[in-house]
């Protein structure tokens, strides 16, 4: 269970009473909105994007933009729980928060990118230019705060990722497919469609995860061996753990087939043409049937040039950034992380970023103390130098 839906409910009653307007727009008057001291201002930007705007009493002068994690095409577009919870987190320290929705959901990095950068402007013209502004962001949102702040260096004082797409869409997309290609290799029939195709109207409950989970349970060993490939690194440490996470990486891959349609315009964006299945625990015989007898797939290159712009990060980091993440996430595994760090040392930027792994087996499954500790580390790094230890 996510951090969101475990602590939200108690947050909100224990934090500052917040008097919510109506949206009004970029015109909204912050003395309106204003109880006990707190100013909120609700309006709209871009196409069909929400924003929310809060200023403490005791504002310390410091601006937080948050760009919120994926949210299912089917919810409709609005402030989410996780905006809220930073809020009730920061705001209560002296930090002014800025959020915005979006102008849809799904997988569309370059639009939550854009809305969360003008946040800034629009805080600005309703309360004056922060002298700190930190870019935060939590998994599909953690790759949106390393896009904005590899992308503007001089407007963003420093970063915190958390649970974040580091190795950017293509990567995770490529890991869930991957899964799903070796499980069909090794289940042959068991599931619709392939990697890189998924029948109109499949419910991915019956379709994809009761099914994988029955035959997984019945024979793990062929699922081990997928576990145990280099392009496919399932995080576990139990077999409970083992079986959630590859179910989750084929779910996954049924879920971005589904909803991609519009960012790739219908082309495919899986390419394992020239793959080699590799791995040191496996016996080259295995290795060889395996990479003679996977389905093979081949991209549309304007679907990987789609999913480039959505971000790939350069590991061109020159403002501080920590990392926080589950040690065994199955959503976002941690090869993200390890991607991250190795484009980062590539660029000589090593002082720069800290990672920071809390050893539980979840996505985003962190306390509200691990969060607020996380982010005060990195206020003291921007403010004073103190690197924080990983």
């Amino acid at each position: 269970m996510s951090t969101i839906s475990r602590i939200f409910p108690i947050l909100t009653s224990a934090a500052l009473t917040l008097a919510i307007s109506t949206p009004t727009g970029l015109a909204a008057s912050p003395s309106a909105n204003t109880h006990l001291g707190v100013q909120v201002i609700d309006g709209t930007f871009g196409p069909g994007a929400l924003y929310r705007l809060v200023r403490p009493p005791n504002w310390n002068g410091e601006l937080v933009v948050y760009a919120h994690g994926y949210v299912s095409p089917v919810q409709p577009v609005d402030i989410t729980p996780d905006d809220n919870l930073v809020i009730s987190l920061l705001a209560p320290q002296g930090f002014a928060v800025a959020v915005s929705s979006f102008s849809e959901n799904g997988w569309d990095v370059k639009d939550g990118a854009q809305r969360t950068h003008q946040l800034l402007g629009i805080f600005t013209l309703e309360f004056g230019r922060p002298t700190n502004v930190y870019v935060t962001g939590a998994s599909m949102g953690g790759l949106i705060a390393i896009k904005l702040a590899e992308t503007y260096p001089h407007t963003y004082a420093g970063a915190l990722a958390a649970s974040a797409v580091a190795a950017g869409l293509q990567g995770q997309f490529d890991y869930q497919a991957n899964t799903r290609a070796l499980f069909d290799f090794f289940y042959p029939g068991v599931l619709p469609g392939s990697a890189a195709y998924l029948p109109p109207g499949t419910d991915i409950n019956t379709g994809i995860i009761a099914p994988a989970t029955a035959a997984i349970t019945a024979n793990p060993i062929p699922a081990s061996f997928i576990a145990a490939i280099d392009q496919t690194p399932i995080p576990f440490a139990s077999p409970a753990e083992f079986v959630q996470s590859v179910v989750s990486a084929l779910a996954g891959n049924a879920e971005s087939l589904a909803e991609l349609e519009t960012l790739t315009k219908g082309k495919p964006y899986f390419d394992n043409r020239t793959t080699t299945y590799s791995s040191a625990l496996l016996p080259a015989s295995l290795l060889f049937a395996i990479n003679a007898g996977v389905e093979r797939f081949a991209a549309s290159p304007s679907a990987l040039q789609a999913l480039d712009h959505n971000y790939q990060p350069s590991g061109d980091l020159r403002i501080p950034m920590l990392m926080i993440s589950d040690e065994r996430d199955p959503v976002v595994p941690g090869f993200n992380q390890a991607s991250y760090l190795a484009a980062v040392l590539a660029n000589g930027a090593g002082n720069f970023l800290v990672q920071r792994r809390v050893p539980t087996y979840g996505h985003a499954d962190f306390t509200p103390a691990e969060l607020v500790t996380a982010f005060s580390d990195l206020v003291l790094w921007v403010r004073y130098g103190i690197k924080p230890t990983p």
